[in-house]
């Protein structure tokens, strides 16, 4: 068996960070083929350091990395794409942070996959692109990952009898993974009623892949609908609160009171 090279280099996005030390910093990064790592940048607070500006929190970056005991070492690093607007942006910045909790909640380190890497990618370019609304980059995002992660929500046919879903008083159960007809829902103590636009906007979001083919305005309500459904099916999936939920709603709230 031939021994794995003790210097390698690979595409990253940074999602978290750690101050360690005097002057150094742990950072989970997730890369397309090497999955969700914690590695160690040596000196990277220090002002003299050349790296510090190519570590930047959701930049897409590329980096030399050295296997070590514990943790693998930054050796070097460049910047392939900023998405400095989106840390310049309080709000796109508060969804980034939901993006990479989810993430980070969903792999285990050294879980390749690249769909939730280019997932990513895609997603924070957007939110720094600002063309679409980041609560609908953050819908669509939730939408695919479940879908990339092996959760997808089933949301054409009923989950109880299998028949085809049409417009009318339909439910829709976490725990079961997707929604049920009028005649089954009544029948599923987890269920809980989905508006029709409701549903159409989840299936839009389902069936399109690339966030950059979303062109469309979404009635606030429907939106917050959407959020509050999905946030119920990503929490019963990880066991647990989502923690920047809260900080997007602060974020939202302060900046609505603001007149943003």
């Amino acid at each position: 068996m031939m021994a794995r090279a003790r210097v390698y280099g690979s595409e990253a996005i940074p999602l978290k960070r750690m101050d360690f030390g005097e002057a150094d910093r742990i950072i989970t990064v997730l890369t397309p083929g090497y999955g969700k790592l914690r590695c160690i940048a040596k000196g990277v607070r220090r002002s003299t350091s050349r790296m510090a500006g190519h570590l930047e929190l959701f930049a897409h970056v590329h980096l030399m990395l050295a296997r070590g005991r514990e943790l693998d070492v930054v050796t070097q690093a460049s910047t392939v794409a900023p998405f400095r607007e989106l840390r310049e942006d309080l709000l796109r910045s508060a969804h980034a942070y939901h993006l990479a909790e989810l993430v980070d909640g969903f792999l285990q380190d050294r879980d390749e996959n690249r769909a939730v890497f280019s997932l990513l990618e895609q997603a924070l370019a957007a939110l720094a692109e600002g063309t679409t609304s980041p609560e609908l980059v953050a819908r669509h995002f939730e939408v695919q990952l479940l879908g990339a992660v092996g959760f997808r929500p089933e949301l054409v046919a009923c989950l109880g009898c299998s028949e085809a879903i049409a417009p009318g008083p339909n439910g829709y159960s976490a725990s079961l993974g997707g929604v049920l007809c009028p005649a089954c829902a009544p029948r599923e103590e987890s269920a809980r009623p989905i508006l029709t636009d409701t549903l159409k906007l989840l299936r839009l979001l389902q069936r399109t892949p690339s966030v950059a083919d979303l062109r469309l305005t979404v009635v606030p309500a429907t939106l917050r609908d959407v959020e509050r459904l999905l946030r119920a099916h990503l929490e019963l999936v990880l066991e647990r609160r989502l923690k920047a939920v809260e900080f997007v709603r602060h974020v939202s709230e302060t900046l609505a009171g603001y007149g943003a």
